[in-house]
């Protein structure tokens, strides 16, 4: 399959036209402006990945009462970029709101709930990933400053709608470059050598092979940071039912993991790099 090459920029014109031309009010701009000025609004929309969808997710949806509602907007522009060629995969399905983890029941936090309460845990390769989306941003911002420099040239300020909208993209550029230099400046790169621990038990950064109960099957998952999450490549978020199920269990422990499908049920067989 052949997929359309658009810009973020263009396909947000081309689904406002859509959405103008169709019976159903179109709600939630500000939060799709926001969802494209996470990634970029001059990046291809054929480069997004399910594993960034489930980041916008996690980082966006965990806060305030009204995620869901945010979310909805955002998934309806996401099931239009599929129904337009512009993806080859649904990714709407991957913007889950992440559950509230609790404490375990001696009252002591677990080491999951600590690792969620801290600075992500990253490797080399997703620290780097970050700081190249942060640099990018800031580029974004110097286009955005020179738009709005533009705007303020027509005087009349009542009806400037291209003034306003280069504001709103303003404060969206700047909360995620805050978002991303605090991710970076609390995350903890994860070494190679820092193996003695992953062999114990599953923390960040372990790839833990699993053996179906049902069909004998072997699988291998790596955990790691919602930010460097990749289904295809094995790498699932600590975030997910999956990941957190597996998270500070050892070998030979009996795991159940719920699923949109059903139940799941594995034994932990080995724990390593």
């Amino acid at each position: 399959m052949t997929l359309t090459n658009l810009s973020f920029a263009e396909a947000l014109t081309q689904f406002t036209t859509a959405k103008k031309n169709s019976k159903k009010p179109l709600e939630g701009q500000q939060e799709i402006r926001r969802f494209i000025t996470w990634f970029g609004r001059e990046r291809m929309v054929r480069e997004l990945t399910p594993s960034e969808v489930a980041d916008y997710a996690h980082q966006s949806g965990s806060g305030g009462s009204d995620a869901a509602q945010r979310m909805a907007s955002v998934k309806v522009f996401l099931a239009f970029l599929k129904d337009q060629g512009l993806v080859d995969t649904s990714l709407a399905p991957h913007l889950r709101i992440p559950r509230t983890r609790k404490t375990a029941s001696n009252g002591k936090t677990s080491a999951s709930a600590l690792a969620a309460n801290s600075g992500p845990q990253l490797s080399q390769e997703g620290f780097d990933r970050l700081k190249v989306q942060l640099e990018d941003l800031k580029g974004e911002r110097v286009r955005v400053r020179e738009d709005i420099k533009r705007a303020m040239e027509d005087k009349d300020f009542r009806e400037n709608s291209p003034l306003d909208a280069a504001k709103e993209q303003q404060g969206l550029i700047e909360s995620r470059i805050r978002e991303l230099e605090d991710s970076l400046s609390h995350a903890e790169i994860i070494r190679a050598n820092s193996s003695q621990e992953r062999a114990m038990r599953v923390v960040v950064g372990a790839r833990v092979t699993l053996k179906d109960s049902s069909s004998g099957r072997q699988v291998n998952y790596t955990l790691v940071d919602v930010r460097e999450a990749d289904v295809s490549a094995g790498k699932i978020s600590t975030a997910s039912p999956v990941g957190q199920a597996l998270l500070d269990k050892t070998v030979g422990e009996q795991v159940s993991i719920s699923v949109p499908k059903g139940t799941l049920h594995y034994t932990v067989e080995k724990i390593g790099n």
